[in-house]
């Protein structure tokens, strides 16, 4: 067996709960990460195939055994073969007023009666149903201990979907706006493993294989980081604008992470704005998805798509996330693009009326692009 030890905080508030709601440091949901980022880590092993794939994984991680069968390896199946342990199950001490709602943010489409923008606060925004109602795991203060016991021929998988973590991971309700953003330290004692390396675009093609876009969007689950035409990766990091005594702009780290998340808030807020849509409004709903459907859905109440697989039943998860990293003094966000296609449920209703999905998210990357202006930049060397 192999055992790899890491040092575990986070960057941002960690809205984890136990049974009773209540945010607690708990196994299960560092082993559902580990989880989550070892089929990415992993599908190009298996040629994007879930299924194959899937009986790697359940001798890994366990699985409820199945009532027929009966032969000592499916016996076996049920057991994980990785073993967790945290060092403390403590409870978070943040209560719920402990997250601020976050300095206000201007949304054009929340609008009062008389006709008055309504201003939001940006952690609000990011954190609904969460923020406010939710206690949390308190960033930078609360620290534990992971050690994670492999067989010696998981050891560096394990490790690589770790790295993986340690760049894109995020944990708890609201995760994938930035909340529960984790930080992760090497503790290594096992020779032949090498440390967390720094995020850059050779860091990262070195660990998982970027994969373009268009083939992305063939598979319904997310299976892997995307890339654009040329085979860069689609990560953004934002940092701050700021003038120094020559006059010239310069990007530099967040002083807090509240201001990280105030930027993710307000680039969120633009890109789905970007995409009008044509008709509905006052419950009235839709006939057929549009293009903002695709970002995320539901979409508003008064937006549903009025279809088999759609109305108040379906379910599509924003496919961009946001990260909070800690940057030398300060903090910078990651904005970084997993995407794949429609669930089948959702395409097979309304086949011949879907936009185009490449171009929906070919324009989404665009705006990013052109936010370079405001902090956010392409990741393509060590240097940023």
């Amino acid at each position: 067996m192999t055992v790899l030890e890491y040092t575990i905080r986070f960057a941002t508030p960690a809205f984890l709960g136990n049974a009773e709601q209540e945010a607690q440091w708990r196994t299960p949901p560092f082993k559902a990460l580990i989880r989550q980022w070892w089929r990415i880590a992993k599908a190009k092993d298996f040629g994007y195939d879930h299924k194959k794939m899937l009986a790697e994984e359940k001798c890994l991680f366990g699985t409820a055994s199945e009532s027929n069968q009966t032969s000592e390896r499916a016996k076996g199946l049920g057991r994980s073969k990785m073993q967790l342990r945290l060092e403390h199950w403590d409870r978070g001490t943040l209560t719920t007023d402990g997250v601020p709602q976050g300095k206000r943010i201007r949304h054009e489409e929340v609008k009062k009666k008389d006709g008055s923008v309504i201003e939001i606060g940006a952690n609000l925004y990011l954190g609904y149903g969460a923020v406010g109602m939710r206690t949390a795991i308190a960033p930078a203060n609360e620290v534990a201990r992971l050690r994670i016991m492999v067989p010696s021929e998981s050891g560096h998988d394990i490790h690589r979907t770790i790295q993986l973590a340690n760049w894109f991971g995020t944990m708890g309700s609201r995760s994938r706006n930035g909340w529960g953003s984790i930080i992760i330290k090497d503790e290594m004692r096992q020779t032949g493993i090498k440390g967390l390396a720094d995020i850059n675009t050779g860091s990262i093609t070195t660990t998982l294989l970027p994969r373009p876009l268009e083939e992305c969007l063939k598979l319904d689950w997310p299976h892997a980081l995307g890339s654009d035409d040329k085979g860069v990766p689609l990560v953004w990091r934002l940092l701050k604008v700021r003038t120094n005594d020559n006059g010239q702009k310069e990007l530099v780290s967040f002083s807090s992470w509240e201001e990280v998340i105030h930027e993710l808030a307000r680039i969120k807020i633009a890109i789905r704005t970007h995409f009008k849509f044509k008709g509905g409004g006052k419950n009235q709903g839709h006939m057929v998805p549009q293009s903002r459907h695709l970002l995320a859905y539901p979409a508003g109440a008064n937006h549903s798509v009025m279809q088999k697989g759609w109305g108040k039943d379906g379910r599509l998860a924003n496919q961009l996330r946001f990260k909070v990293h800690p940057r030398g003094e300060g903090f910078a966000g990651l904005i970084f693009h997993l995407p794949c296609g429609l669930p089948r449920h959702m395409r097979d209703s309304v086949r011949n009326f879907v936009p185009n999905e490449g171009d929906v998210w070919r324009e989404v990357h665009r705006l990013l692009n052109e936010e370079h202006r405001n902090g956010l930049v392409r990741i393509k060397g060590a240097s940023q």
